[in-house]
């Protein structure tokens, strides 16, 4: 299937490619429609299936390029400054390497005995991942998670890991995932209880020499 920027019969080539003498160079700004994304290559079909569940990473061929398991992490405690209940905390990720993220994992617990009588699970909650909202992003603004949702249908458990699906999530070196927790009122059990939120990133790292050899 041709990948060519530079083919004119997609319509959404490079606007600076020169075309042939008489004709006007013309931009498409407008994001295309998916009708429009196809492939109109007359010898390949337009469309192809690849599977989304598992995520399945690429890894690279070059021989000098390795992969590495990492797990990255952050969270937040009822003790922090910055927490409070119903309001959105945002922590920074930093990763100092190129990785790509390929599940998310988080976790809701009480780091003191709760009220017997008034915590949450004894008022029927039974997923810890229901008393907080959760959303990623990206340093560049674009966001894994449009708007913040109970973590509960974003996020897994170390046991049942929520995959991000597709070839995972991409980050680059020096960049950051920016998180937003928000912790509910339910957490409440009628005394100032001590709790925390733990979020995991399954990683895969991708380490290389390019930094120390040249175009490599």
């Amino acid at each position: 299937m041709s990948n060519n920027p530079y083919d004119r019969s997609y319509g959404y080539a490079n606007p600076n490619h020169m075309r042939p003498a008489g004709q006007q160079n013309s931009a498409v700004v407008s994001q295309p429609s998916i009708g429009q994304m196809g492939g109109r290559d007359p010898n390949q079909p337009s469309w192809f299936r690849f599977p989304f569940f598992p995520t399945a990473p690429f890894y690279s061929t070059n021989p000098n390029v390795s992969t590495q398991v990492r797990y990255y992490s952050t969270g937040i405690t009822s003790a922090d400054a910055d927490v409070t209940l119903g309001q959105e905390t945002i922590r920074t990720t930093t990763f100092d390497i190129p990785a790509r993220v390929i599940a998310v994992n988080a976790a809701f617990a009480y780091t003191a005995v709760p009220a017997a009588a008034n915590n949450p699970f004894a008022r029927g909650i039974t997923n810890p991942l229901d008393l907080f909202l959760f959303r990623m992003e990206y340093t560049t603004g674009d966001r894994l998670h449009i708007n913040s949702r109970l973590a509960s249908t974003v996020c897994g458990s170390a046991e049942n890991p929520s995959e991000i699906g597709g070839v995972g999530y991409t980050v680059d070196q020096g960049a950051s995932l920016i998180t937003g927790i928000t912790p509910l009122a339910t957490i409440n059990d009628g005394v100032p209880t001590a709790w925390r939120i733990d979020v995991t990133f399954h990683c895969l790292e991708m380490r290389g020499s390019a930094n120390f050899v040249g175009g490599r």
